[in-house]
This record gives structure tokens, sequence and C-alpha cells, in this order.
């Protein structure tokens, strides 16, 4: 009994005390690998980049690109020139004036293969910035010149049209070469080293489970007048059960970590409330080495899937069956279709047992007979490892096949796909931008995105082709076609379209969370 008192004596404690701090909690879920902008490519990481820098453009309210350090820009007649005007009184989060050559070495920084920047092929619409990624040409060479401290000029290789909401996205940020030099791996791991130019500073990093990043208000940002909050902790519970607990105990004000179980009676009394995502769940095959090196293997463990039951029985949150690789709302070529709807579906809901057990006859493995050992990876979670618990036992019942699970810590994991340590993995994709090309090229053939190993000339080109399409009907359809080759050689296999639910404090208010997979805090407000 006195166990118990103390507990809700600490929870009561720890709720009131946030009470009466201007300080905002939100659940992370994961200890970030990085929050370097040009080196991280995971949610977690880009929740934390996009509150402490602001790049050229930024991400706005609406979700539309926005003016952020550039307040105006001009462009050339042939559309291949762009020349932005900082705004007045840019500064750094340690208080130095912030200039357009520091924009300069932050692009610079992104594309220079020495970074390993995994989104440098981003920046290939800048004239000469493939070729100097590839060691082809001098840091001299590419379209990026800062002619004065106020204007920064972008020389394009060919027209983007999706030019701002590139610009807006958290890889093109300035640059402190002065300090990044000094450590070019760990210097955004530290508050001392980590200057930023956004709304946020970091404060401090206790890394691991149970851990937190906080972040303070940038007296220094040129729009400080308009951050309400004081503080952000963003702490990192894995755990989804442990996460709810801690927000019905009052310690966090929003997440989006909720245990599908729970999730359809929080949905119905209002405590959770479903978001629109875009993004796509799926399983990597590695088909460098057998037996995945078979598409007719990779199709088979594909059409297995029994999506509709995986969203009706395990997830519980709304999500769609992946009948294809892109998901829905996605724009297509007119208003009234979107892209998944134009494409048609690949797959089905259902599992199609007889057809994937014949292709699997086909392969050399009746009934799962002499099928060799293989293993799915995923990162560690109590939804991952429900997901992966049905996916075996779809596996093993459709097509006779046992398939061993092993889990790892998010960190360990990334870097197993990665390297292509693994014969199934889990994987998802939260687009970048509202456009089909920011999930499809993360399988183009040279990708860093591409954990599978797959190659495919034909889905390059076709990928190439809509980069460089400014009609937009004609682009969306280039994406179709490369789709289509996708399907056919499956190197994936699609589960499920995102539908993201939240939990939010009635003690904060304007959090704005983005279909893209990331919450802005700059407008965030505590309510009186």
């Amino acid at each position: 009994m006195r166990k118990l008192f103390i507990l809700l004596f600490v929870l009561m404690f720890a709720s009131s005390s946030l009470a009466a701090q201007n300080e905002i909690v939100f659940n992370l879920g994961a200890d970030p690998r990085t929050i370097d902008p040009a080196l991280n490519n995971a949610t977690d990481g880009n929740n934390v980049i996009t509150n402490i820098f602001e790049g050229l453009i930024r991400t706005g309210f609406n979700d539309a690109p926005e003016p952020g350090c550039a307040e105006s820009w001009d462009i050339s007649e042939d559309g291949m020139t762009w020349t932005f005007h900082l705004r007045d009184n840019l500064k750094w989060s340690d208080g130095k004036a912030l200039t357009a050559s520091e924009f300069r070495d932050g692009f610079l920084r992104a594309l220079n293969p020495e970074t390993g920047s995994p989104y440098a092929y981003y920046g290939f619409f800048i004239k000469n910035g493939e070729k100097f990624y590839n060691g082809d040409a001098n840091p001299e060479d590419v379209g990026l010149s800062a002619p004065d401290d106020k204007t920064f000029v972008i020389e394009l290789e060919y027209r983007n049209p999706l030019m701002l909401d590139y610009l807006a996205f958290s890889l093109f940020q300035p640059a402190r070469m002065d300090i990044i030099n000094e450590n070019s791996r760990g210097w955004a791991a530290k508050p001392e080293t980590l200057i930023s130019n956004g709304p946020f500073k970091l404060e401090s990093w206790k890394h691991g489970e149970g851990g937190e990043i906080t972040l303070v208000k940038n007296s220094e940002y040129w729009e400080a007048d308009n951050v309400k909050v004081d503080r952000l902790r963003f702490v990192f519970i894995n755990d989804e059960n442990t996460a709810l607990a801690a927000f019905r105990a009052g310690r966090i004000d929003y997440m989006g970590t909720i245990p599908s179980q729970m999730l359809p009676m929080l949905l119905k009394q209002g405590q959770a409330v479903s978001q629109p995502s875009l993004g796509t769940a799926f399983c990597d095959f590695n088909i460098t080495r057998e037996p995945f090196n078979d598409a007719r293997v990779r199709r088979a463990f594909t059409l297995a899937i029994d999506r509709k039951i995986i969203i009706d029985k395990i997830l519980l949150g709304g999500q769609r069956p992946a009948v294809g690789f892109v998901c829905d709302v996605v724009p297509g070529t007119t208003p009234d279709k979107d892209f998944r709807t134009e494409g048609g579906a690949f797959l089905p809901e259902h599992a199609d047992v007889d057809e994937a057990r014949r292709l699997l006859a086909e392969a050399g493995y009746p009934n799962g007979e002499n099928f060799p050992h293989i293993s799915y990876k995923y990162n560690s979670n109590s939804g991952n490892k429900s997901l992966a618990e049905a996916l075996q036992g779809m596996w093993k019942k459709n097509l006779g096949i046992e398939v061993e699970l092993l889990n790892e810590e998010w960190k360990v994991f990334i870097e197993t796909r990665n390297r292509k340590d693994y014969d199934i993995a889990r994987d998802a994709w939260i687009m970048d931008f509202y456009d089909a090309g920011s999930l499809l090229e993360t399988l183009i053939s040279n990708s860093p995105q591409n954990n599978t190993g797959y190659n495919n000339p034909k889905f390059d080109e076709a990928m190439t082709n809509a980069a460089r399409e400014m009609d937009t009907v004609k682009r969306i359809n280039f994406m179709h076609e490369a789709e289509n080759y996708l399907m056919e050689d499956l190197p994936v296999a699609p589960i499920y379209f995102y539908s993201s639910a939240v939990m939010q404090s009635k003690r904060v208010k304007n959090i704005h969370r983005s279909p893209l997979g990331f919450v802005l805090f700059r407008g965030a407000e505590i309510v009186k």
C-alpha cells in the first residue's frame, strides 16, 4: 500500500509540475539515430530537425511550402535560375549572423559523397549536383552561389516540378562548417556544438529507452515572438502501453504511439483522433541472395498475406489494405481520382492461397518442401511484434514455411537493413512530399534508401523521366509506368496504407501534425 501511495504521489507531482511549466512533452517513441539534417532518414530524427532548423522554405500549417529564411525569390525566364533573398537579421542560436554562404555550405555538404547523405539524390536537380556527388565535378562547379550575405542563387540541372517542396525538406539546411569540420559525425549530438536556426534549440540529450531530448525556445529565431512554448521534451517510450499510461497520468501531452487493441475504444470515446497520413508499410525482400532472388518466391510470399485480416484484427486503426505500393490520397492526373484509384489494384485484399502455392511449387518448393531457413527482422515494439507474428502465421498456414522472427533495437535494425543482413525485413515509408515519386524513388537502383538490392533499368528510366517532367499529367503517367514494373518484380510486399492516430492533452493546442509524418511545435500553446 505504501509503494502504491508513493507511485500515485510521484505521478500527481509530475502532472502538476508539468502543468505549471510552459513546456510540452511529446513521445518521440525511439531515440533517434541522428538529428544531423544531412544524415537523418527517419521520422523520429525528422521530428527534431524540423523544430530546430529552418531552410529557405518551410512547411506551413496548411502543409504547403511557404517563405522561411528566404522572404522572397526571383525565377529567371527559362526557369533555370532561382535567386533567394534572405530576411534581415537572421541569426544562429549562438547569436552569430546567418549568411547566404552558409546555405551554400549546407547544400554542398548534403551533396558531398564524403558526407554519405541518404538523401543526396534530392539535390540532383542542382546544376552539376549529381556530378559532384559522383566525384566528376568540384564544389565550384555546382550551381550554388552567394553573391552577398543576403542573396543565395541556385542554378538548375533541370527544372524541378517540386522545387519549393524539396527546399522545404529537412535536408536543405544551412550549415556551420566552422563547427562541423571539428567533428563531422558527432557535432549534432551535443548542445554546445548543435547550433541551429529554427524556433527551438537543443538543450540536452539523454540516450536510450526512458531518455529524452530537451529543446528550448531559440530567442534568436527571426519569428521568436510567435513561439509561445519555452520548452519541448521529446521522450523515448517505445512500449505503447507504457506510453498510454504516461499520457493518462499527465506526463505526456502528445503522442502517436497507441496500443492497437485499445485504439478502437479510444477513437470511439474521442480520446484519440485519426489523422491522414501518406505512407505505406511493407516487407523488404533481400533479392541479392536466395531464395528471394526468385520473383516467383517473392510473389508467393506477397500473395500469402491477408491484408484485410491484418488491418481488421491486428492494427485496428483505420488503415487500408495496400493493394499497390503508392498509397491512396496521393494526387493523380485529375482532381477526382488519386494515384491509387488511377493505377488500380495489383494485389488482393485477402490472401490468394492457391496462386501463392502454385508459384512456390513452380519455384521448386511444393508445399514449402526443401525451403531454406529464413527469418523476418523487425525493430522492437509491441505493434511490430504483433504484425510479425501475424505474417509468420500466414506464411506457415498458406505456404507451409516456418519463418523465424528476429527483433532488434531501432538503431541496430536500421544498420542491419541498410547492409542487407536479412531475408525479409520490416519497412515503411512516410512520404516526404505530396507526390508518388517520394515513395517510388526509394527503390531506384542507386538510391541509398533501396534496402532490397532492386535494380530494373526500365523502372529507373521511368523515374528519371518523371523527375524531369514539368507537365503534371505526363509526370504522373511516368510514375504509373514505374509502379507497374515494380509490382511485377515485387522486391517489396506492400501490406497496408497508413492512418495515424494521435492523443493530445487538453492543456495544449495548435500542435500541427503533417500527413507527411512530422510534428510542428512553433505555433503550439499551453491552454491557460
